[in-house]
């Protein structure tokens, strides 16, 4: 092959190529661009930040407005709610999520214990889906679980301690 031919022969295969590329790149466009009739709208949520600010305002109601209305609702006093979580927190039983904070948490718990409430009607009222209130209830009650353990043998240590003396 002289010079001549061998540069034709290169010109002609990237002409090929690049013609190739060109051709996959527009099958590739078109077929997204007819996938999107298909598709549909998708779902569609409100804010996040919206419905961050909502839950927020749910836990102030529920926890700091007064003692008297965490009382009712959760059965415990503000302090000894806070001190709950800050003990489960201590000991690593909860800790915060991305999604869901420790106290939001124990709140979702000691609500559906204390008002005998259903997992839909507590995510409704917390702006979260019943899988979640059920999984962070069964985590809680775990945590809960655990510490109930750890404060007794702790006591059986205590009470083992005095009868020795």
């Amino acid at each position: 092959m002289d010079m001549d031919q061998q540069r034709y022969y290169y010109y002609n295969m990237l002409r090929r190529r690049t013609l190739c590329v060109i051709i996959l790149l527009l099958a590739l466009w078109y077929r997204s661009r007819d996938g999107r009739k298909f598709r549909g709208k998708g779902r569609k949520y409100g804010s996040l930040v919206q419905r961050g600010i909502y839950r927020t305002n749910v836990l102030i109601r529920l926890i700091d407005t007064s003692d008297a209305t965490c009382i009712k609702q959760l059965r415990m006093t503000r302090a000894v709610f806070y001190k709950l979580c800050n003990r489960l927190r201590q000991k690593e039983l909860l800790s915060d999520t991305f999604h869901v904070s420790v106290e939001e948490q124990v709140a979702v718990f000691l609500y559906m214990v204390g008002q005998h409430h259903t997992n839909s009607s507590v995510g409704f009222w917390f702006w979260r889906s019943s899988e979640t209130v059920s999984r962070y209830f069964n985590i809680v009650l775990r945590a809960m679980g655990e510490l109930a353990r750890k404060q007794e043998a702790q006591a059986r240590v205590i009470f083992t301690f005095q009868e020795a003396n």
